[in-house]
């Protein structure tokens, strides 16, 4: 009878420390929007008259983002003395957030020196692309902040601007016009008769001694030769030159009690036009015309020209 009772007491003992242990939250466990740990540990004691015999096991569960371990012991008895249990149970479990809506990969980023797909460039990563792919004729490609091709930098032949690669750009691919279909410079013949735009020179010293009324001129031998027209005090020479984009600079003097020098010179700015200056320059006692006694004395003139052909 006193062993019953004793039985009884101790199970009542052990009833009551599980229904401490079962109630309220559990301390152990810790929750937050990224990561959560949880541990629980329950351990319980006791001693029956049935003697049995195990050895400690040990289980392991993995699954992605949480680690489970549980323990389980069980003490061999000796003989005729009674058997005490003990069953220890630890569980950790993690949780590791991970945004569901991607693959662990960093967004798409335009500037980050990656090619992405939906991004024609990003910095100097063109994907092969350059100014003739988008149609141009040459020039260095770019690529801008909002990763779109940068075209500023690319030229095309006839659009009128002098481009890097361009010797010259008059707004179109005809040839023979001094320019040709690849914006290289074409040679000219510059002989031709050029006239004056605007008032022709005109200038009278001494009495009309020296009388010059000029209209046109005309180049010969690749401009070597110059000559003025309506009058020509004297044929002026110089170096032969060219056109679209030659230059001259010829003279000529007449001797005498004053010597009168003839100059043109210039440049073209296109094949058929060119602009620069005429000049005369007299030297000698008599440029005074005698103290002005046969009118006017000559005095060096300069006239600023643009001819065409």
């Amino acid at each position: 009878m006193n062993e019953l009772a004793r039985g009884l007491g101790r199970a009542g003992w052990l009833a009551g420390l599980l229904v401490i242990g079962c109630g309220g939250d559990d301390p152990g466990a810790t929750t937050d929007s990224g990561n959560a740990t949880e541990t629980s540990t329950s351990t319980s004691t006791g001693t029956t008259g049935t003697p049995t015999t195990g050895t400690p096991t040990t289980s392991t569960t993995t699954e992605p983002g949480t680690t489970s371990t549980s323990t389980s012991t069980t003490a061999e008895p000796t003989t005729g003395e009674p058997v005490t249990s003990t069953t220890s149970t630890t569980s950790t479990t993690t949780t590791t957030g991970v945004d569901s809506t991607t693959t662990g990969r960093p967004p798409l980023a335009c500037g980050d020196g990656v090619l992405d797909a939906d991004e024609s460039c990003d910095g100097d990563q063109l994907g092969g692309a350059s100014c003739q792919s988008q149609g141009f004729d040459g020039g260095e490609l770019g690529c801008t902040e909002a990763c779109e091709f940068d075209t500023q930098g690319c030229s095309a032949c006839g659009d009128g601007n002098l481009d890097a690669g361009e010797a010259c750009d008059d707004g179109n691919l005809d040839a023979g016009d001094g320019c040709d279909g690849a914006c290289a410079v074409e040679a000219c013949d510059p002989d031709g008769l050029y006239t004056i735009e605007g008032a022709p020179v005109s200038y009278t010293c001494c009495a009309g001694l020296v009388s010059v009324n000029i209209s046109a001129f005309t180049f010969s031998g690749d401009g070597a030769t110059i000559v003025s027209s309506p009058s020509n005090p004297i044929a002026m020479a110089g170096e032969p030159t060219m056109c679209p984009d030659g230059d001259f600079a010829n003279e000529a003097s007449i001797a005498g009690g004053c010597t009168e020098t003839y100059a043109v010179e210039g440049e073209f700015v296109d094949k058929d036009t060119w602009s620069g200056t005429y000049r005369l320059t007299f030297t000698g006692a008599q440029c005074s015309c005698f103290n002005g006694m046969l009118g006017a004395p000559c005095v060096d003139q300069n006239f600023p020209i643009t001819a065409s052909r």
